[in-house]
């Protein structure tokens, strides 16, 4: 018997010296022209300036039993210390509302609360919430951890002299998407969707600068099942000026403890030619 006990307290010491406490950070340097994507997640200081306009992205927390709001901290930590201007979530935020813990709720909503960005924070819903109609619940608790849910729906947001046009997708599997949006004039246009299934479907694609979505997902799966799964992971340049990203899930391995992971998009003004004559 005190065999048992010595080893279950020494992985929990371990458990505790090993739970990860800093989030894994991949940071993007995305150039207005796209002839420079680069992956600065080594040392993205010495390309940071003050004229890039900086997006953090996390999605895919599927919290329910398994998965506690708690699973955030890292993220946060991580936006304090690298205040982005603007913060996006891509869907899946709960897994299962049937089997939801409403006494979660209250610390889910505050965990979202400390994502501060001046810009403000943002969402679009994913399949999973709307498992057994969780998408009204969701909505809500958005809401209520001030994130603006985007469905369906698109917004301006405006910094000194950059202006920032974000059009949040419902979802593509069981919600309803819009796919034709008006052209509409902004210094960067950013699309939000869970999937990118049926991205080519939006009317004017190559009118945005980059396009964010949640995990990706293989084909000869349940959820690609009659589906044809032309983007499946990491960056896709769509025409000339368009890029996809696709979020490669919430949790990178580290041991047996896994790292939260966040991504970082530095979007740098076209650099101006300089006059020779």
């Amino acid at each position: 018997m005190y065999p048992v006990i010595l080893i279950v307290c020494l992985l929990s010491i371990l458990w505790l010296f090993l739970k990860p406490k800093k989030a894994h950070e991949v940071h993007y340097l995305i150039h207005k022209n796209k002839q420079k994507i680069l992956d600065i997640s080594k040392a993205y200081d010495l390309y940071a300036e003050a004229s890039h306009l900086v997006i953090a992205q996390f999605s895919d927390t599927h919290f329910g039993r398994r998965r506690k709001p708690h699973l955030i901290n890292p993220l946060i930590r991580s936006t304090i210390v690298r205040q982005p201007d603007v913060i996006v979530a891509t869907g899946d935020l709960i897994d299962d509302y049937a089997r939801w813990s409403h006494r979660q709720t209250h610390l889910l909503t505050e965990k979202l609360k400390r994502f501060n960005a001046p810009l403000g924070t943002f969402a679009v819903l994913g399949n999973q919430d709307y498992i057994n109609n969780g998408q009204y619940f969701v909505k809500e608790v958005l809401k209520e951890g001030q994130f603006t849910p985007l469905i369906n729906e698109e917004t301006f947001v405006i910094r000194e002299d950059v202006s920032l046009r974000i059009v949040g997708l419902d979802d593509t599997l069981v919600g309803k998407p819009m796919y034709d949006f008006e052209k509409k004039i902004a210094t960067w246009q950013v699309l939000l969707v869970h999937e990118a299934h049926h991205v080519e479907r939006v009317a004017n694609l190559t009118d945005y600068d980059l396009i964010l979505t949640g995990h990706p997902v293989k084909p000869g799966t349940k959820q690609s099942k009659d589906i044809s799964v032309k983007f499946t992971h990491g960056l896709y340049q769509i025409g000339k000026k368009t890029l996809l990203s696709i979020y490669p899930g919430l949790m990178n391995r580290r041991f047996f403890a896994r790292k939260p992971m966040i991504y970082y998009y530095h979007l740098a003004p076209e650099t101006k030619k300089k006059n020779t004559d």
